[in-house]
């Protein structure tokens, strides 16, 4: 059965939620979901163990996905629920609500939404309710709550004993990750009209990569936020403030010394890290983030098209159009395949070498909003009502 999407309505006073859909010019303007995909299955993934974080994240806006170490993974629910699984067994190994925290009182819940950081004895987590909170590893319990300057919706994240948050309102924020203190605030302006979305930093020799609402990708020091260089991705263009949306919303991917971002009515592009200069540039627009193995990069677009292409000159190797608007997440390497979630809660998993489907599963009928998390032997993946499922990822095939 088709399905239709209308334009989702405006959140605030001048954000837009996108969840795998574009912009429309009128509210009778529609697109239609893609039909599930049909074919012959040539693997058969296995589920190790899964749990419940919950509520999840019901019908909001989130971020949330799990944090892994060698030992456990660490979950959370939009109302405030934290847990710790065994990696292997799925088994509980604490267990914090935090949704009747002192804390919470002016505000409807815990409202956690900025992802997991991970440091060697602390969690770190953001809040709608502008707060990073900061947790022992080792047993859930609070060591510290720090108010910032806006919504952490994007995760935060963790170097040289700093915490950096990027908050809705383009603010970067760096705190010392021992007692919460803020340590240097970089101010960025906010274009009129944004995606209902903020992108999370990467660290990388000395400095934090990040995109920015207004187009611009941007490097700063670590050490005091001092700004070093800024490179646009996505240039506003059209005749309305939406067609100028150019949020660039995924996480920076860096390799050997090489920037790879992606922009909402922009482009894919790579950049020397050093000197902020643009190696190459492919017109493709999305806010999801993207996976790179080997030579290549994999992303979704804001259509649910899949693509492959070439990380040293950004040569397009294949595409696959046939999930076009199933609210497709990003993309997640898994050995000879890769992963991506839809809307509807069907993981599909491709071939790595030419995005043939080879395998489909139905996890959650209120669907997926995120990308798994991969390790060496298993993808971890949260559902938008509270699952948290343990996929065994398929031997590595060696010639």
């Amino acid at each position: 059965m088709k399905k239709c999407f209308k334009r989702i309505a405006i959140i605030g006073s001048a954000t837009f939620l996108l969840a795998g859909c574009s912009i429309f010019s009128s509210e009778d303007d529609v697109v239609v979901m893609a039909e599930l995909p049909v074919f012959e299955s040539s693997y058969q993934p296995q589920i190790a163990w899964q749990n419940s974080i919950g509520d999840g994240v019901d019908k909001y806006y989130s971020q949330l996905q799990p944090a892994v170490d060698l030992q456990r993974v660490y979950v959370a629910s939009r109302d405030g629920q934290l847990k710790a699984f065994q990696l292997d067994s799925g088994k509980l190994i604490w267990s914090n609500d935090f949704s009747d925290d002192p804390s919470n009182e002016l505000n409807r819940s815990a409202r956690f939404s900025g992802g997991i950081a991970l440091a060697t004895d602390t969690l770190f987590i953001g809040t709608e309710n502008a707060q990073l909170l900061a947790f022992d590893k080792s047993n859930g319990k609070l060591k510290w709550l720090a108010n910032v300057t806006g919504e952490i919706i994007a995760q935060p994240v963790y170097g040289e004993g700093k915490v950096v948050v990027h908050t809705s309102r383009g603010d970067l924020i760096a705190l010392d990750a021992d007692t919460g203190k803020e340590l240097w605030t970089l101010t960025n302006k906010q274009p009129k009209l944004t995606l209902r979305g903020s992108a999370t930093p990467s660290i990388s020799q000395g400095g934090i990569v990040y995109g920015r609402a207004d187009g611009f990708v941007a490097v700063a020091l670590l050490a005091d936020g001092r700004p070093l260089w800024q490179l646009p991705v996505a240039r506003p263009h059209g005749a309305t403030e939406l067609d100028r949306l150019v949020d660039v919303d995924m996480q920076p991917i860096i390799n050997n010394g090489i920037v790879y971002t992606l922009a909402y009515n922009g482009n894919l592009i790579a950049i020397d890290l050093l000197k902020g200069e643009q190696l190459w540039s492919r017109k493709y627009a999305g806010f999801s983030d993207i996976a790179l193995s080997g030579n290549t990069l994999y992303l979704s677009d804001y259509r649910g098209y899949v693509f492959a292409v070439d990380k040293k000159s950004g040569t397009e190797l294949w595409v696959n159009d046939q999930l076009a608007y199933r609210n497709v997440t990003g993309v997640t390497v898994a050995n000879e395949y890769i992963v991506v979630g839809d809307g509807e809660g069907y993981l599909h998993w491709l071939n790595r070498d030419d995005g043939s489907f080879v395998a489909q599963q139905y996890l959650d009928s209120d669907g997926l909003y995120m990308q798994p998390i991969a390790t060496r032997s298993h993808l971890y993946l949260q559902t938008r009502s509270g699952k948290l499922i343990a996929i065994e990822k398929p031997s590595l095939n060696v010639e």
